[in-house]
């Protein structure tokens, strides 16, 4: 079984029902699992912000969101977050295809992928790092229930090591 169907259920058994996300090669497979998934509501947005939105917008209708992004997109999302989502009390999961780290091939990623947690802790977003398909369940069923516990975004970062990463073309 592949990292992609272990995510896939560690979110649904984390009680998430709304999906909204922005396409990526490193997440396909799984964005593939979820939109099959008759079960969640999943949402494409062009733009991250968008997604912060959509999954706001949920969570006012009582759906427990995540938002799948690479990391080259999370600066798209910053505002966002922190004058809606972390100023409202808004929870929701960040599922965070790391970019600009190990094994990074782009100069112009490894800025923004080196200070993604460190702006994330700024915001008053707690990040963690799921490196092996063992650690999938406990770190996305404790993220979850960190974030609608207290009412705070939380964010896993999906590491190459994972996923496979990115590969230049």
């Amino acid at each position: 079984m592949e990292w992609e169907t272990h995510f896939a259920r560690a979110l649904k058994a984390a009680s998430i029902q709304m999906v909204s996300y922005v396409p990526d090669e490193v997440t396909a497979d799984l964005l593939t699992l979820l939109e099959q998934d008759e079960a969640l509501t999943v949402v494409p947005v062009t733009r991250e912000e968008e997604g912060v939105a959509v999954l706001a917008g949920g969570y006012l209708g009582g759906k427990r969101g995540a938002l799948i992004l690479q990391g080259s997109g999370l600066g798209n999302s910053l505002n966002a977050l922190g004058s809606l989502a972390v100023a409202a009390q808004i929870p929701m999961l960040l599922v965070i295809s790391e970019r600009g780290r190990l094994g990074e091939f782009n100069p112009a990623q490894i800025p923004l992928g080196r200070a993604a947690p460190a702006i994330l802790e700024a915001l008053g977003i707690q990040s963690f790092t799921i490196a092996a398909q063992e650690d999938i369940e406990a770190i996305v069923g404790g993220s979850v229930n960190l974030a609608f516990s207290g009412g705070v975004p939380t964010a896993v970062f999906l590491t190459p090591r994972l996923t496979g990463g990115k590969h230049p073309r």
